[in-house]
C-alpha cells in the first residue's frame, strides 16, 4: 500500500513538473510575440517620421517632367498601390492586417512581393552566418580545451591574454582590414560579390568553389572576432569543472589526462556554450548588414540596408521581422534546452 502511494505521488509530481514546464514555455512564447509586435511598430514609426518618402519622391519626379497631378497620382497608385493617399495610421493598419494574413506587402522600390525577395536573399545570409558560427565555435572549443590542459602555464597565459585583447574588436573592423590586405593590396580573394560574373548559381562544383572563394573573407570577418569569446568561455567552464570531485577522483584512479580532458571536462564544458550558439545566430543575423554591405554580398543584411536608405517601409519591416523571429526562436530554443538541463533556470523566474 505504501509503495502504491509513493508510486502515485511520484507520477503526480512528474505531471506537476511538466505542467510548470509548459507554463514556462508558453510564457516565453507570449513574451516573444509581444517583442515582435513592439519591434515592428517601433521600426514602422521610425521609418515613417524620418525625412524622405518614396511615394512623394516618385510623384514629384513625374510633376517635374511636366505630367499632370492626376496622371502622377494614377501612376503612383499603379506602382505603390494602397500606400498612396494613406495617412501614417491607415498605412500602419493596412500593413498589420496584411501581416495577420501572411502578407508582408510589396517592395516600394523593387515592385515585388517582400516575401519573395526575402526568400531569395535569406539562403546567402544563413550560409554566411552558420558557416562563420560553426567555424569559430570549433576553433574556440579546441583552443579553449588546450588552455585547460595547460592551465596555469605559459601557453594558457598567452592565449588568455590574446583572447582578452582581441575579444572586443568589432567584426566590421576585421572585415575592412582583411579586405584591404587580402583583396585590394594583394589580389588573393575577390573584392566583392557572392559569386563571379558568368558563374551560374546552382548545386554544382564550379559554383560552390567560386562561392567559397568569394565568402572566405566574409566568413573570416565574422569568425575571427568570435573565437576569443568561445576560448574564454570554454576555458572558464573547463577550469571550474576540473575542480570537481569526480575529476579529481578520476586523476587519482590513474585515468589518462586526455580521457579526462575530453570525456570528463570537455563534454560538460561544451554544453553551456552549445546553447549559446542559438543566441549568437540571431545576433549575427542582425550584424550581417555591415559585412554584406562591405563585401557587396547578397543577403537579407544588404537587402535591409537598401530598404532603409530607400525608405522602403514594407521591405525594411519584412526583413527586420524575419531577423527578429529567427533570433527569438533561437532564444526560445536555447531557453528550453537550458530549462531541461537545469530546472533551476525556469524555477528562478516564477
Amino acid at each position: 500500500m505504501n509503495l502504491q502511494k509513493v508510486y502515485i505521488n511520484g507520477i503526480w509530481r512528474i505531471i506537476l513538473d511538466m505542467n510548470d514546464f509548459f507554463k514556462w514555455i508558453i510564457k516565453r512564447i507570449l513574451l516573444a510575440i509581444i517583442t515582435i509586435y513592439v519591434v515592428i511598430t517601433a521600426t514602422y514609426i521610425l521609418l515613417y517620421i524620418s525625412p524622405g518618402n518614396p511615394v512623394q519622391i516618385y510623384i514629384d519626379s513625374l510633376l517635374a517632367r511636366g505630367y499632370s497631378k492626376e496622371y502622377a497620382l494614377m501612376k503612383a497608385r499603379e506602382v505603390f498601390g494602397n500606400y498612396v493617399n494613406q495617412t501614417a495610421f491607415q498605412a500602419y493598419l493596412s500593413y498589420i492586417n496584411g501581416l495577420l494574413h501572411g502578407d508582408l506587402g510589396r517592395s516600394l522600390i523593387y515592385h515585388e512581393p517582400v516575401i519573395k525577395l526575402i526568400a531569395l536573399e535569406t539562403p546567402y545570409t544563413v550560409f554566411l552566418v552558420s558557416s562563420s558560427l560553426i567555424l569559430s565555435y570549433i576553433i574556440g572549443v579546441l583552443i579553449g580545451l588546450l588552455t585547460a590542459k595547460y592551465s596555469g602555464g605559459k601557453i594558457d597565459s598567452l592565449i588568455t591574454i590574446l583572447s582578452a585583447a582581441f575579444n572586443s574588436i568589432p567584426n566590421y573592423i576585421v572585415a575592412i582590414i582583411l579586405l584591404l590586405f587580402f583583396a585590394i593590396y594583394n589580389n588573393y580573394f575577390p573584392i566583392s560579390g557572392s559569386y563571379g560574373i558568368g558563374v551560374h548559381p546552382g548545386f554544382n562544383l564550379p559554383f560552390i568553389i567560386n562561392m567559397l572563394d568569394h565568402y572566405t573573407l566574409p566568413i573570416l570577418s565574422f569568425s575571427l572576432p568570435m573565437i576569443p569569446g568561445w576560448i574564454l568561455s570554454i576555458r572558464s567552464a573547463a577550469f571550474s569543472i576540473s575542480q570537481e570531485d569526480y575529476v579529481r577522483y578520476a586523476k587519482l584512479r590513474g585515468v589518462k589526462s586526455r580521457t579526462i580532458l575530453l570525456n570528463y571536462i570537455g563534454k560538460t564544458a561544451v554544453i553551456p556554450s552549445f546553447t549559446r550558439l542559438m543566441y549568437s545566430f540571431g545576433l549575427l543575423l542582425g550584424s550581417a548588414t555591415f559585412i554584406e554591405s562591405i563585401f557587396g554580398l547578397y543577403g537579407i543584411g544588404s537587402l535591409y540596408a537598401t530598404a532603409l536608405t530607400s525608405k522602403d517601409y514594407p521591405l525594411a519591416i519584412g526583413v527586420l521581422l524575419v531577423i527578429v523571429i529567427i533570433s527569438i526562436i533561437g532564444n526560445i530554443l536555447a531557453d528550453i534546452i537550458y530549462g531541461i538541463l537545469d530546472p533551476r533556470v525556469r524555477v528562478g523566474e516564477e
